[in-house]
């Protein structure tokens, strides 16, 4: 393969990476999800995939998922709103196709390149976003908190990810607190909290890794950390953002120590939704009442995953969606030589098995697009493994 062909191999990498989460960002600041549209954008990415490797991968997790989505088709005979289901259907086939594409370009692609396409998509939009809407200076209008901060910590999660293959180290540190101060100012409880409950995990189960981390990381931190301070300080506006970011956060801390309203946070107005879900679950516990069946009966979602499932789709529909994560943190486990991606992806497993508690993920583009990336991101480094092993192999049989 001549230097021009790995060039043009490079950017065709870089560029699907980038258009992949330039859609699922925009798709997310548009104020309004358009399924079909994002569908269409997916497919046509996907097309430019498979005309450079006509191949892509399956795996257990995603057949899980397909069965999930099937199984939602199969409720319309049963949902007594039947636009509402199809909306929710085509939502789940985008995650399937979001999670699949996602995996064939770190699979298939230079991984670099395809990483780094990802991290500068994201900032592309993330700028856009600012530039059209002027957060985190200001709130916008109708300001979709969750969803944005959802957002960010998919840019968070991609730029850990590329800051394990970097040596220089000081671009995804800098980026990463850039990203944490705009979830912070999002003042997304389940956000800040999520991430906080999945660093303390990843710093637990991988103790040793992490102080190494710190330890070789230490003046780069303190330097971004400070310029961050100082610009954040500087600011009123950022200022007042971050300082409620914060305030939220504790409140929201309090909440699960307390198990009581805090702050006229609306607790109890959650422990209503979810006495509420069981009870209706408890009325046909294995196969549900429908999809959005308790959107129809209570004119808003439960805002949690395990209630929303339950109520809608009984313990089939639960058990497919939290299978995918028990998979998942069972392949992570064992998986060999992942050093600081262990820490990464237990950080971000934990993050979003927190979030979904108190919202609804299961139709979630940045969890999709999340999880294909771990998934193959694993894959490869069990073929590389693999691959590895049997040369070593080959060279000791050959001495």
């Amino acid at each position: 393969m001549s230097a021009a062909d790995v060039r043009l191999g490079w950017l065709g990498s870089f560029t699907l990476g980038a258009a992949a989460v330039l859609a699922l960002v925009l798709d997310n600041t548009s104020g309004l999800s358009h399924p079909p549209r994002l569908g269409a954008a997916l497919l046509l990415l996907f097309t430019f995939h498979l005309a450079r490797y006509p191949r892509f991968w399956i795996c257990r997790e995603f057949t899980l998922y397909a069965g999930l989505s099937a199984y939602m088709s199969i409720e319309l005979l049963w949902s007594e709103d039947a636009s509402l289901a199809l909306g929710i259907i085509m939502m789940s086939l985008n995650f399937l196709l979001i999670a699949v594409l996602f995996a064939a370009l770190v699979i298939y692609h230079d991984l670099a390149a395809t990483l780094g396409g990802m991290l500068g998509g994201f900032l592309a939009g993330a700028a856009y976003y600012t530039f059209a809407h002027r957060f985190p200076f200001v709130y916008p209008d109708e300001f979709s908190y969750n969803a944005i901060a959802n957002m960010y910590l998919f840019g968070l999660f991609i730029t850990a990810l590329l800051g394990c293959y970097m040596r220089w180290r000081l671009l995804p540190i800098l980026v990463g607190f850039v990203l944490l101060l705009h979830i912070v100012a999002t003042t997304s409880i389940k956000t800040n909290l999520g991430i906080v409950l999945g660093a303390i995990s990843a710093v637990i189960l991988n103790l040793k890794l992490s102080a190494k981390a710190l330890l070789r990381n230490l003046i780069a931190l303190a330097i971004v950390g400070s310029a961050a301070a100082y610009f954040v300080a500087s600011n009123d506006a950022l200022m007042e953002r971050v300082n409620g970011g914060l305030q939220r956060a504790t409140a929201g801390a309090a909440i699960l120590y307390a198990r009581e309203d805090v702050n006229n946070i609306g607790f109890g107005t959650r422990i209503g939704w979810k006495d509420r879900g069981l009870e209706g679950w408890s009325r046909n516990p294995l196969f549900g009442r429908g999809v959005e069946a308790f959107r129809v009966d209570f004119g808003i979602t439960s805002h949690s995953t395990p209630i929303d499932l339950l109520y809608n789709s009984g313990l089939i529909g639960c058990a497919l969606f939290y299978a995918i994560f028990a998979s998942l943190a069972w392949r992570v486990v064992r998986g060999k030589n992942l050093k600081g991606l262990r820490a990464v992806m237990l950080a971000g497993f934990v993050c979003y098995m927190f979030m979904s508690l108190s919202g609804t993920l299961y139709y979630d583009t940045f969890l999709a697009a999340s999880l294909g990336i771990s998934l193959a991101l694993l894959r490869r480094l069990d073929t590389e493994s693999m691959r590895s092993t049997r040369e070593e192999q080959r060279f000791a049989t050959a001495r």
